[in-house]
């Protein structure tokens, strides 16, 4: 009997150990097959993502992209519609249910109850799910192709397969600030941001992504009164959602014109023709030329750019956000297309832009920056390039390259996650790479098999997968949910194959 185990009780996990239950289900492996779910916290299912208390925390992609099931994206809003709709005070809405933005705690429940049902039938149809309450810190391969994973209990498990879904690691900058109490490394959970910050303290938050928003939002919830202020290297905000997008469709940059220039052309797509083909759909769709130059929001006055944004996704969105919207389902072919010397020049070129424009800010939450904006609260500032604590104000002294110097109270690193494997503050995953089980993609995360999702390593052998987070640079999209379910559903695929076969026909 094959063992397999997850490593990680959050969103992915969760999805992972569910769509491995259906699938072992339908392909009747009672007798040949087993799980175990590895996660640190009591309830499996959230995650630091989905574990927030904080019922303004929303999640930044609408219901009916949501569900937890690979191929039942409106699944969750279809269980919002039966848990009281967009009528909760806990979903955010000006449209219907299918459009809602809930809290993620919200979120974080119905994934519970989903995962909890699946091993109901588990357990009906005879196939074994332990959980450990444990954290995971190191595997060791043996000489027969099984990995033992050691435990913070003191305790190892031996299996046969690993997926790793650790979630969202924090990023391990700033170490020097570590032991500082003025310094909060990671705004999750919200409980060490709020108790380690004063209401009336000047906090800088490092970051202006949705992870910054976030902090912001959790700050201000919670009766913070003092200046709070935003520092990033370009000061850019995430542009903002429409409740309902006008939609859009591409003529010209789409999957059968790039498959056809490949094939003309004998290479692979590059960076610039993406970007030529985007300007051409959107110049077509608005029938004019546009300056492009002109759109650039590098270190320029966020507030009448958000206001703008705004005005904007209460009338469904402009071209150039919906149509990055409609190509959320074909990025990551695309990606998987290019060269690696291109996705570089991509991500240096392009990267920030494209990002700001595809992971946007709920119209809910954009309002309510706007508004700390206004009233002086909140200010984001651009060019931070030096961060030191001084012992004597007892204080951080952030310098930026126009805005001059800034002294603050409490400072949050608010930067996101961390891209790198080697930036990770996560035991296991820095454990793995001293072992070469996992080995850095340039871009970021590890090297996987993104057919499979099998990590490729000289010393890892074939029994390690990764899905979420730590696959970041060698596929798009992997801080959604959506897109994370569709390839834990080829991942589950891939071991219910080699358990039903042991990988021959």
């Amino acid at each position: 009997m094959k063992k397999i185990a997850i490593i990680g009780g959050g969103a992915c996990g969760s999805a992972a150990l569910i769509e491995l239950i259906i699938q072992s289900i339908a392909a009747n492996l009672e007798k040949e097959i087993s799980f175990v779910l590895i996660e640190r916290r009591k309830k499996a299912g959230y995650g630091l993502a989905f574990g927030s208390k904080q019922r303004t925390h929303i999640l930044n992609t609408q219901a009916d992209l949501m569900g937890i099931y690979a191929n039942e994206p409106a699944h969750f809003a279809e269980w919002l519609k039966e848990h009281g709709g967009k009528y909760r005070s806990d979903v955010k809405s000006e449209s219907n249910e299918d459009n809602a933005y809930t809290s993620r705690l919200l979120y974080g429940h119905y994934v519970a109850e989903q995962l909890d049902e699946n091993i109901k039938k588990a357990a009906e149809n005879n196939i074994k799910v332990e959980r450990i309450e444990a954290e995971a810190y190191d595997i060791e391969r043996l000489e027969n192709e099984k990995l033992v994973i050691h435990l913070t209990n003191n305790s190892t498990a031996e299996v046969d397969e690993v997926l790793l879904a650790p979630g969202t690691p924090k990023p391990n900058t700033f170490k020097q600030f570590r032991d500082n109490k003025h310094y909060i490394d990671f705004p999750w959970p919200t409980e060490r941001l709020l108790e380690n910050t004063g209401k009336n303290d000047h906090v800088g938050v490092l970051g202006t992504s949705l992870s910054a928003i976030d902090t912001v939002m959790s700050l201000v919830d919670n009766g913070h009164k003092g200046k709070i202020t935003m520092f990033s290297p370009d000061g850019m905000l995430p542009r903002v959602q429409p409740d309902e997008s006008n939609g859009f469709e591409s003529k010209f940059l789409t999957l059968a014109n790039l498959h056809k220039l490949k094939r003309e052309k004998g290479h692979t797509p590059r960076a610039k023709e993406l970007f030529r083909l985007f300007i051409k759909d959107v110049e077509k769709a608005e029938g004019k030329s546009i300056d492009w130059k002109s759109l650039n929001r590098d270190s320029k006055d966020q507030l009448p750019l958000l206001e703008y944004d705004i005005e904007v996704a209460e009338k469904g969105g402009d071209t150039v956000s919906n149509m990055a919207y409609s190509m959320r389902y074909d990025t990551s072919r695309i990606w998987s297309w290019m060269s690696l010397h291109e996705q570089i020049i991509f991500t240096k070129w392009l990267g920030r832009h494209w990002t700001i424009t595809r992971h946007a800010i709920p119209l809910h939450n954009a309002k309510r920056l706007a508004k700390l904006m206004k009233e002086g609260q909140l200010q984001i500032i651009p060019q931070n390039n030096k961060v030191e604590f001084l012992d004597d104000e007892n204080c951080f002294e952030i310098t930026t390259g126009n805005d001059g110097v800034f002294k603050i109270d409490k400072l949050v690193n608010a930067t996101g996650s961390a891209g790198k494997l080697e930036q990770m503050d996560n035991i296991l995953v820095q454990n793995l790479l001293k072992k070469d089980y996992l080995k850095p993609h340039p871009i970021g995360g590890t090297v996987i098999n993104p057919h499979t999702m099998q990590c490729i390593s000289e010393n890892g052998g074939t029994h390690i997968y990764a899905v979420g987070h730590l696959v970041n640079g060698m596929l798009m999209d992997v801080n959604a949910v959506w897109f994370n379910v569709k390839t834990i559903a080829r991942l589950a695929s891939e071991i219910i194959f080699k358990t039903t076969t042991n990988g021959h026909i």
